[in-house]
Formats: C-alpha cells, sequence, structure tokens
C-alpha cells in the first residue's frame, strides 16, 4: 500500500505541474484576467523604453524624445528598462520600425499597458528621403498599424493631433497631446558663449552667426537656408547635424556641394555644443516645412536666442507671429529673398525682442512639468508595479 500510494504521488506531480503552469498563464494572458500576486501600489513603476532599433533614430528628432522620456521617467522615481526580456510595467514606444509591432505584442501578451508615441505623419515624411513622396500614402497607413497597437496614443502637439485623428488613421484608443519637453536646467542662456562661439568658428568677435538644428533634408528647409546664406555673405550661417550621404536627396547633395563659403556644416554634435551654438548666436534660423514639435526650436528658446521660422501651421497657429518668434510665411523662389530681409531686421534690432516670452514658454513645458503630465497618462492606463512572490514575475 505504501508502495502504491508513493507511484500515485508521483503520477499526480505532472499533472499537478501542468494545471500549475496554466493558472500563472491564464492570471497573466487571458483576457479579463490581470496580474494580482504581489502587486504593490506604493513601488516604482519599470517603464519599458526598449534600445531595438530604436538606436537607429538615436541622431533624429524622436532619438531626443526617447532621452526626454527617460528623464521624465526618472524624474518621477520610476525605473527604467531597455531590455524586454527583463520585468517590465508599462512600455514607450516610439518608432515606426519593424521591431514596433512585435513589441506592441509582447506587452500585450503580458498584459502590460502600451503608450505610442505618435511622432511621425505622412505630412513630415514627405520631402525627407529619396522617393518619399512616392510612398508617403504606404507610410502612413504603416504607422497608422502601429498607432492602433497602443492602449493610449501620445502625440506631442495640438497641430499633430489633428492629422492623426482623421479617419484614414482608424484610431480607436484615446489620443492624448504631451509635449516632449526641453530641460530648460541644460538648455539655458550663457553669455560666455557668444565669444567661445565665435573663436571656435575663427570669426571675429563682431561677426554675425545664424544657426540652425537638424537632420539635412528639403523638409527641413535646408535649400531655402543655403539660399538665405548666399542673400546674406555678411552673415555665417551654421547648421549642426547630418543625414546618412545615401539617404541625402540630388536637391541636398547640389545644394550642400554648391553652398557659399558663409554656410558652414560641422556634421552631428553633442548637446553641449549645440548648447553652445544656441546661446553664442545672434538668431536662430530654423525654415521647416513641416514639423509635429520641433524639439530643436524649444531648446532654442531656452537658451533665450532670437528665432526666426517660417509660418508653418503648427507655429502659425500656436505661437502667431510676433509672439515667441518671428515668422516668414509661403514658399517658392521668392522665400528665401523675403527670409534674409526679415533676418536681417532681426539682426538689426528692428523687430521686437521675444527672448524672454520664449524663456517663460519653454519653462512652461520643461522635462518636471511633462514629468507630472506623463504620470497622469500612467494612471489613464492603469499602469502600476507588479512584485512577483518567490522571485516569480505575476
Amino acid at each position: 500500500m505504501l508502495m502504491s500510494s508513493r507511484a500515485a504521488r508521483r503520477r499526480r506531480r505532472p499533472l499537478e505541474a501542468a494545471g500549475r503552469r496554466l493558472d500563472r498563464i491564464a492570471r497573466t494572458v487571458l483576457p479579463g484576467h490581470h496580474p494580482r500576486r504581489g502587486v504593490r501600489g506604493d513601488e516604482p513603476l519599470r517603464v519599458l523604453l526598449p534600445r531595438g532599433l530604436a538606436s537607429l533614430a538615436k541622431e533624429s528628432g524622436i532619438g531626443a524624445a526617447i532621452r526626454h522620456q527617460e528623464a521624465a521617467v526618472r524624474a518621477l522615481g520610476h525605473e527604467v528598462v531597455t531590455n524586454p526580456l527583463r520585468p517590465f510595467d508599462v512600455v514607450h514606444l516610439n518608432t515606426p520600425f519593424p521591431d514596433t509591432p512585435l513589441l506592441a505584442h509582447w506587452a500585450r501578451l503580458r498584459r502590460r499597458p502600451v503608450l505610442m508615441w505618435a511622432h511621425s505623419t505622412e505630412e513630415d515624411f514627405r520631402d525627407s528621403f529619396p522617393g518619399a513622396n512616392r510612398v508617403a500614402p504606404l507610410f502612413r497607413r504603416w504607422i497608422a498599424h502601429l498607432y492602433r497597437r497602443g492602449d493610449l496614443v501620445v502625440t506631442p502637439s495640438e497641430y499633430s493631433r489633428g492629422l492623426i485623428s482623421r479617419p484614414e488613421y482608424g484610431l480607436r484608443a484615446p489620443v492624448r497631446v504631451l509635449s516632449n519637453g526641453v530641460d530648460t536646467t541644460f538648455f539655458r542662456p550663457d553669455p560666455g558663449a557668444r565669444r567661445r562661439l565665435r573663436e571656435q568658428l575663427g570669426l571675429g568677435p563682431e561677426a554675425r552667426v545664424a544657426v540652425s538644428v537638424g537632420m539635412q533634408l528639403v523638409r527641413k528647409g535646408i535649400l531655402d537656408w543655403v539660399e538665405v546664406a548666399r542673400l546674406l555673405p555678411e552673415v555665417t550661417f551654421v547648421w549642426y547635424g547630418r543625414t546618412d550621404p545615401r539617404m541625402l536627396t540630388r536637391d541636398v547633395e547640389r545644394a550642400l556641394a554648391s553652398a557659399p563659403p558663409n554656410a558652414i556644416f560641422p556634421g552631428y554634435v553633442q548637446a553641449e555644443q549645440v548648447r553652445e551654438a544656441y546661446c553664442g548666436a545672434d538668431v536662430f534660423c530654423f525654415l521647416t516645412k513641416e514639423e509635429t514639435e520641433g524639439i530643436v526650436l524649444w531648446e532654442a528658446l531656452a537658451c533665450e536666442v532670437p528665432a526666426l521660422v517660417r509660418a508653418i501651421p503648427i507655429y502659425r497657429d500656436g505661437m502667431p507671429d510676433g509672439v515667441l518668434t518671428h515668422q516668414v510665411a509661403g514658399d517658392g523662389p521668392d522665400f528665401p529673398g523675403r527670409a534674409a530681409e526679415k533676418l536681417t531686421a532681426l539682426l538689426d534690432g528692428e523687430l521686437d525682442d521675444l527672448r524672454r516670452a520664449g524663456r517663460e514658454a519653454a519653462e512652461s513645458v520643461d522635462i518636471q512639468q511633462i514629468a507630472r503630465a506623463l504620470g497622469t497618462l500612467y494612471e489613464e492606463v492603469g499602469a502600476h508595479p507588479h512584485r512577483p512572490a518567490a522571485g516569480r514575475e505575476g
């Protein structure tokens, strides 16, 4: 009898183990079953910001936005996780790359909420890389597919929310606006930068300098920027940022090759050098044709450099001409001449000084402010810590 009972216990163990595994799966994966074991509301969240293919975007605005999100997460006292195989409680997805839907599916299997950042639109994809305009409608369908994977869609401006809320995107999840923000403790005025920037560029102390920051794309306005530089040879124009030469369109290649001597292209530089450029320049000349926000503009305003921008809808409506920035409307062959005229007026002190207003506006979207708003988004999607019992993920 003793041997028989031991054999029976041995036969039941595999079934019992399988039952326990199925029970764990049911609690973690199946609809209507939420993880309960070890949940603690007073512990920090583990926020997944996966590296993956996102590393390809590190020199772009999306890369800057991811870095700002990491800073906001840490400002809330939460933990940043970069490996999706490690335990996490909520995930941020930012890029339009092929691993994004896989990561969203992985989070859904784990019953973890997905915050999908809508940085890109069909409009800001156009005039970017060779062939971009031809495939822009396909790109829109692709990013709409990605955005529909989110439990909450986050976009950086009311303007971009209007674009992605159109019927062709087919979004069902709520769409919330949250600026990418700016670190105003890092990007701040520095009077000594004027002298240092001119020494670095080999210029005299009274030289006039106009800077721009971004990838070298038609959409970023680089063609018009080069022509404005040609019209103002007495001003030094410096463009920080680069695009992989294999991704340059032919018109950008021609513009770079034929740029006048007063147009300088240092390439991609670190944030400290960009800050030095903002603080040392006489004007930030940002002639972009389309943006969902434009992090570099907030950085420039935080450094109290006068800004001249193209009057595209997001700036024309969100910060009207003469309030935070000076603006030049339109496009076409006469645009560089009108931009050069207004830039000269700004350099000559003939336009209103908006620097203090720009700094105050940048402070309203400081990372600390963004962190607080991010905390409310976590509450909205029900993100909460999952601390496993006995070393297991619940």
